[in-house]
């Protein structure tokens, strides 16, 4: 891979804005020495389709292409990590992606913005991680061979078990789940402090969305192999729906991709949306507001994205964590082996995970 420099005459933006990309690009070889990483620059072609006008890697390092990329394109589902860089207008760290030759890497994504505050392109550094990524298949190979020996609805179709057994074991779940949910609805009402109210009904989404999956494979005959992830959030609307505040007028909403699911991946994903969304119902929209929470699935080569974003009043510091996004950020971490993104401004929050494609 060059060090070398596309021509930037021709591209549609302001003199003043060629003049602060040709900026970057002078820094670029200075910036891949430092990280010890491959450096790119992009530009957006349209919603689906980014291109690479300017590339660097360390002088004294391994650059992993074999070959430039200068001219090449980068696709939403390849490079997630690019394209929310773009829409949102944010930094995004350690999203993982496959570049144009294949490989596996993790991205750090920066906006470029020109002059009238727009982005205009986006700062790229990579990291290979096919290495990490070998290391952790393996353990998930032994984990599943464990969970398969100790895991009752594999022993339940080794012993000869039908679908409708299958089917009645999720049915019975979801029944207690949702007596659950309607004990702590009850307690919940009954609550004297809104803090213990407000607790309460959080602890009544966390339930009833595992009780959504349970739904789903009681219905689906073939859902105890896979999920399918646009079913997971239509439910999950449906049920949530229940939470949002009699004062407030709230629309939830899902689109994006519909993928499938493994029945414990399905459930974390779950999990972890239906915290998101109780923290959006509860902090977004002040009393006598009302906006919208839209539930999105994106589906990528080796790894899919979630994202739940509300048009709210936003917060100011996205570090700040009680236990709803501390439950989150632990099960992104440890049950989906991804990484949680969170911005937030005057126009609402965004709050994204990945996870790998199984």
């Amino acid at each position: 891979m060059t060090d070398g420099k596309e021509r930037i005459e021709n591209l549609p933006f302001s003199e003043a804005d060629r003049g602060r990309l040709q900026e970057i690009m002078d820094q670029m070889p200075l910036i891949a020495e430092v990280t010890n990483a491959d450096v790119f620059l992009d530009i957006l072609l349209d919603e689906e389709k980014a291109l690479v006008i300017a590339e660097s890697c360390p002088a004294q390092g391994t650059g992993l292409y074999r070959s430039s990329v200068l001219g090449a394109y980068a696709l939403p589902e390849n490079e997630p990590a690019v394209f929310h860089a773009f829409r949102a207008a944010v930094p995004v760290c350690d999203l993982k992606a496959v570049t144009q030759e294949g490989r596996a890497v993790r991205q750090n994504v920066a906006p470029v913005f020109g002059e009238e505050g727009r982005v205009i392109a986006v700062l790229i550094r990579e990291k290979d991680i096919s290495t990490d990524l070998k290391q952790q298949r393996k353990y998930e190979e032994l984990a599943r061979s464990y969970e398969e020996q100790h895991d009752p609805i594999e022993s339940a179709r080794a012993g000869g078990a039908g679908i409708n057994e299958l089917r009645e074991m999720h049915h019975r779940v979801k029944n207690d789940l949702q007596l659950v949910a309607s004990i702590l609805r009850l307690q919940a009402r009954k609550a004297e402090y809104s803090e213990i109210r407000e607790t309460l009904e959080e602890s009544v989404g966390r339930v009833l969305s595992i009780a959504a999956i349970h739904d789903i494979l009681t219905y689906n005959p073939g859902a105890a192999a896979a999920v399918r992830s646009r079913a997971i959030m239509e439910k999950l609307c449906e049920s949530l729906s229940a939470l949002i505040p009699p004062d407030r007028e709230i629309r939830l909403l899902s689109e994006g991709d519909d993928i499938e699911l493994d029945p414990d991946t399905a459930t974390t994903v779950s999990m972890a949306v239906t915290e998101l969304v109780t923290n959006a119902l509860i902090h977004a929209f002040p009393p006598g507001s009302a906006g919208t929470v839209l539930l999105t699935v994106r589906k990528g080569t080796l790894f899919h994205a979630v994202t739940v974003a509300d048009d709210g009043i936003g917060f100011e510091d996205a570090e700040a964590e009680g236990l709803g996004l501390s439950i989150v950020r632990s099960l992104v971490r440890d049950k989906l082996g991804g990484k949680l993104h969170i911005s937030s401004g005057d126009r609402g929050t965004k709050v994204s995970f990945d996870f790998q494609n199984k």
